[in-house]
């Protein structure tokens, strides 16, 4: 359980040292990095110092408050999960943090029961948003690097699973993107065996080669 969020780096912005201090503490038995930060400024540096993955924030900050906060962030990132935790309740927090499109809003105090069932929402979502729907009802698991169909799972290597993320976002992958997964020029040869083996591991007749542009998925 958790195996998900294990991957993940959180930002946790609260002024209060000993909140952050024990929150920092049960956060860190579920993520693999707690970066913590005591002000709206401090918590903008660090996220552009780190490679972030979710950010919890309250509201109340010294400097910039957590409300202008989120709004740099989402300036530059509108898919970043972002939790905030305020005492406060009236009615302009809660409507600017909706048009902040905010994931989870949790009123004070952040207790370890609020805490344990935001992370088991998280570790949810973050879940479904790993998998990627291919035809014929295949499924990519980007976290494991596995491809599921007729409940038989197939290991992916590290090219097979950047191939199927192209074309399962746009439907086709050129010769030159294929390349580019080599650090040298493949052969023809080399190019062919690699598709054969990842036929194998796909329902038959989703991958179809193009003359002169590359692969495509068929089947939807």
């Amino acid at each position: 359980m958790y195996d998900i969020l294990q991957t993940k780096t959180v930002l946790y912005v609260e002024d209060d040292a000993t909140v952050r201090n024990n929150i920092k503490e049960i956060l860190g038995e579920f993520f693999k990095k707690v970066v913590t930060a005591e002000s709206g400024e401090d918590g903008w540096l660090k996220y552009k110092k780190e490679k972030i993955h979710l950010a919890i924030v309250d509201i109340e900050l010294p400097g910039f408050n957590g409300l202008e906060l989120i709004r740099k962030i989402r300036s530059e990132n509108k898919d970043l999960p972002i939790v905030v935790v305020s005492a406060y309740t009236k009615t302009d927090y809660l409507l600017e943090s909706v048009e902040l499109k905010l994931d989870k809003y949790i009123v004070k105090p952040l207790t370890s029961r609020k805490l344990y069932e935001l992370l088991m929402k998280l570790e949810s979502e973050f879940s479904e948003n790993n998998l990627i729907n291919l035809p014929k009802g295949a499924v990519i698991d980007t976290l494991k690097s596995t491809v599921t169909f007729n409940n038989q799972s197939h290991p992916l290597t590290y090219k097979e699973l950047q191939m199927l993320k192209v074309l399962a976002e746009k439907g086709a992958i050129t010769y030159e993107e294929l390349y580019n997964f080599w650090s040298e020029r493949p052969t023809d040869n080399a190019i062919r065996s690699f598709v054969k083996q990842l036929r194998k591991k796909l329902p038959e007749g989703i991958l179809k080669v193009r003359s002169k542009i590359g692969y495509v998925l068929e089947g939807n």
